[in-house]
């Protein structure tokens, strides 16, 4: 259970007073809200919004008006939405849920003191709109009346209108529920009430009706009435609250009118109670609101004589307008003409069609108002044909009302009963963008539109239009083209079957600006009847969509051959309108460049499978080399063990990749391989000391002289050295290590002359070591890279 806090309002006597009451809302939405005052706790419901706004009786233009008309009753016509680009939500009323439902709408009123001053012309409206019963609030505890009520009885009344009247309780005691009866029965004798009006008993959860005596206390009431004459009874109160409480076991739940506000109806009338109570707000007029589930109608003393529901006002595949619903009237009795008629509400309901119709068999209709003459009949539907002044109300957004007719006149325009539908607009605008690709050609661009209001609208034009710079960049005129697809779903939309559309922007000044600025592009889909396609337009704004994919992969990063060759991919839609690859290298270090090479692009159809959204990405392979012997400050970076970065561009400078460009950083690579190995060492016969071996470094770039060093390790100083002329071709260490440079010539075979130094270290035993150097110093002894061997002892 959820504990919410809310603010009630109660009258009490002449003072108005504020009490705070916390509740509980259990998942079947507890609704604890006095009938007049309080308003109970809603959950919201979101559903279509209904239009219920009320509209006076109306008689067509060609229309004898020596009959009386009957306006509008239960209208559960689903008022269209304005579509936009982009989807909106709603937070629509109650009463949009109570009239969505198939049978039964708002039939009953709660008026208190809250309304003193509703005229008979507006109870007329409302009875005009199905309602047919008013409660009026007599009393209030022991001491509160009404003061507005006989005026509102009388009214209410007067408008030809079923009225009952209710008592707020507060008896804690059963000698106070026989001061409340009694109260009671005077005010509804005082204002010209019969015994026979449905009194019922307001019983709420407030401070003084919360404890497990209260069905007691409240049948103490029913006999005190009872022995004022006031014979018939029912009970208004909240669903949780009743749960708890068991007040409408007093008078059954035929009779027990239930508040709960929300998508609560099957809820109440399933459990068998007479009445529901779903909103506080009834079409915005602050006014409870509910649907009779027989109590008011069976008890209250007035059965229903008409009523009606537009259950579908639509177009159809075939660009026809078809409404259909059902009016069943007791005024229709020797009126065997039937018709259904079309008015432009915003054009002062002039006609604008109508068909003669036959009755369609409404079961369902008869099984809830049989008691309502030829209700098995009462159905209708009708096609018109969209055109002429139909279509021109449907163009101009204005609302299309319609009446249904019974008559005994063949032309349908004397001897007639009228049943009149709220108006509605017909104004679904739907669209999809299926595509908007950008290519070297330009932006191409395919989808569709439907629009109830193109009607009479036949010039389709395309725009492409700058969000950023809110600037429109190019239009196109389109022939719309067959959408099966889009019929299927939106049949209901005019010209569904053919709204799509395709066509291209090509590159222009405007458009290649925009493109290299980032900006987003927005398509515009139009309907006009202008051949310009400047006025009167519907439109639909197509979200905005940036240009600016930028995506890339460094497959390869290496040395080979003394070079640095990288490959790679670079998709970027900005290629485009900058077309021309470049490859950088970036000291990561220092942040300095150190080379750049024009690309030589390369087809990559994998990553055209993957992101096949991009422009160029079936061209967006890369291959690049870069001559480490040629270039200075790529060697100094090599020797100085600084990791590289490679930076993939697209420029639309061809000279020097500069001007407008992309580009996408790779992440740094370490190029410190240092890798060598002593083959062999032995002396020879005559003394000297023979070694050979191998030894391939990164750094050994821009480190020219190679010696090979033989060290006394035990002793920690040179023997001897010896600068190598020529190194050794080594395929064997390329094959192993071909991204190592100068791993193709990397041998050495040395020869150390017999010397005393060499000697001396022999016979003491001493450890000896091969040291091979790569320096950028001619004798050896400074900006080198070594390789140091297993040490050995001869």
């Amino acid at each position: 259970m959820d504990l919410k806090k809310r603010f009630k309002l109660y009258k009490s006597g002449k003072m108005w007073c504020c009490a705070a009451v916390a509740f509980g809302v259990l998942a079947f939405g507890t609704v604890n809200g006095q009938a007049d005052d309080a308003t109970p706790v809603s959950n919201q419901v979101t559903s279509a919004q209904v239009d219920t706004t009320s509209n006076q009786a109306a008689t067509t233009d060609g229309a004898s008006t020596t009959s009386s008309t009957s306006a509008n009753t239960s209208n559960t016509q689903v008022a269209s939405q304005t579509a936009a680009p982009v989807a909106q939500s709603s937070v629509h009323t109650q009463a949009a849920y109570a009239a969505s439902n198939t049978l039964g709408t708002t039939d009953t009123l709660d008026i208190s003191a809250y309304q003193p001053n509703i005229s008979v012309a507006t109870y007329q409206q409302y009875h005009n709109q199905g309602i047919n019963n008013v409660v009026v609030k007599l009393s209030e505890g022991t001491g509160w009346v009404n003061t507005y009520a006989q005026q509102q009885v009388s009214r209410a009344s007067q408008a030809g209108m079923n009225v009952s009247a209710y008592h707020f309780v507060r008896f804690t005691t059963a000698q106070e529920a026989q001061s409340e009866a009694a109260l009671f029965a005077r005010m509804a004798k005082g204002i010209g009430l019969g015994y026979d009006t449905l009194m019922i008993a307001d019983v709420e959860q407030v401070p003084q009706t919360q404890y497990a005596g209260i069905a007691n206390n409240l049948n103490v009431f029913w006999k005190t009435l009872d022995s004022l004459g006031f014979t018939n009874h029912g009970v208004y109160t909240g669903l949780y609250y009743d749960y708890q409480y068991h007040v409408s076991s007093t008078v059954g739940k035929a009779r027990t009118w239930v508040a709960a506000y929300g998508n609560f109806r099957s809820t109440v009338q399933n459990g068998g109670y007479g009445a529901w109570q779903y909103t506080d707000n009834w079409n915005g007029t602050n006014i409870d609101a509910t649907i009779d589930f027989g109590m008011f109608s069976n008890y209250g003393g007035v059965k229903k004589t008409k009523a009606a529901n537009l259950d579908g006002m639509s177009i159809d595949g075939n660009n026809n307008l078809v409404v259909s619903g059902w009016y069943a009237d007791n005024d229709s009795e020797g009126k065997s003409n039937r018709y259904v008629i079309l008015l432009d509400q915003d054009n002062g309901n002039q006609e604008i069609a109508r068909q003669k119709v036959a009755a369609v068999t409404r079961t369902d209709v008869a099984n809830v108002y049989n008691d309502i003459y030829d209700a098995g009949d009462s159905g209708f539907t009708a096609n018109f044909a969209i055109n002429g002044q139909l279509a021109t109300a449907i163009a101009n957004g204005h609302h299309i009302v319609v009446l249904m007719r019974y008559t005994s006149s063949n032309d349908g325009n004397s001897d007639f009963t009228d049943n009149r539908f709220n108006g509605v607009v017909l104004n679904k605008n739907v669209a999809s963008l299926d595509a908007m690709n950008l290519s070297n050609n330009g932006v191409h661009v395919a989808g569709w539109h439907a629009a109830d209001q193109s009607v009479n609208r036949p010039y389709h034009y395309v725009i492409l239009f700058d969000k950023t710079t809110d600037s429109e960049i190019n239009r196109q005129r389109v022939n719309n083209t067959s959408r099966n697809d889009v019929a299927q779903v939106y049949g209901d939309v005019y010209q569904s079957g053919q709204s799509g559309f395709s066509t291209d922007f090509a590159m222009n000044d405007a458009l290649r600006a925009a493109l290299q600025r980032g900006d987003q592009l927005q398509v515009i889909s139009r309907y006009t009847d202008d051949q310009a396609g400047n006025n009167n337009a519907i439109d639909y704004w197509f979200a905005p969509q940036a240009f600016n994919a930028n995506q890339a992969y460094l497959d390869s990063f290496n040395i080979v051959n003394n070079q640095i060759q990288v490959s790679g991919w670079h998709a970027a839609d900005l290629s485009t309108v900058d077309p021309n690859q470049w490859i950088i290298l970036l000291d990561a270090q220092t942040g300095k460049e150190v080379a750049r090479t024009k690309a030589t692009t390369t087809q990559r159809a994998d990553v055209a499978a993957r992101y096949s959204i991009i422009a160029n990405a079936n061209d967006s392979g890369f291959t690049a080399n870069f001559d480490i012997a040629n270039n200075a400050a790529l060697q100094a970076a090599l020797m100085n063990g600084h990791s590289l970065q490679v930076v993939a561009r697209y420029s639309d400078s061809a000279q020097n990749g500069e001007g407008n460009y992309v580009q996408n950083f790779f992440t740094p690579k370490n190029f410190t391989a240092n890798v060598g190995y002593l083959d062999g060492i032995q002396r020879t016969s005559d003394g000297n000391l023979q070694v050979s071996g191998w030894h391939a470094s990164n750094q050994a770039a821009g480190r020219p002289y190679h010696y090979v060093i033989l060290y006394d390790a035990s002793r920690g100083q040179e023997i001897t050295r010896t600068k190598v002329a020529n190194n050794v071709a080594r395929p064997d260490v390329q094959k192993v290590y071909p991204n190592v440079y100068n791993s193709q010539n990397s041998g050495f075979n040395v020869t150390f002359q017999n010397s005393g130094a060499l000697r001396q270290a022999i016979s003491r035993g001493d450890r000896l070591q091969v040291i091979d150097r790569y320096s950028a110093d001619e004798d050896g002894n400074t900006n080198y890279v070594d390789y140091w061997s297993n040490q050995y002892q001869l």
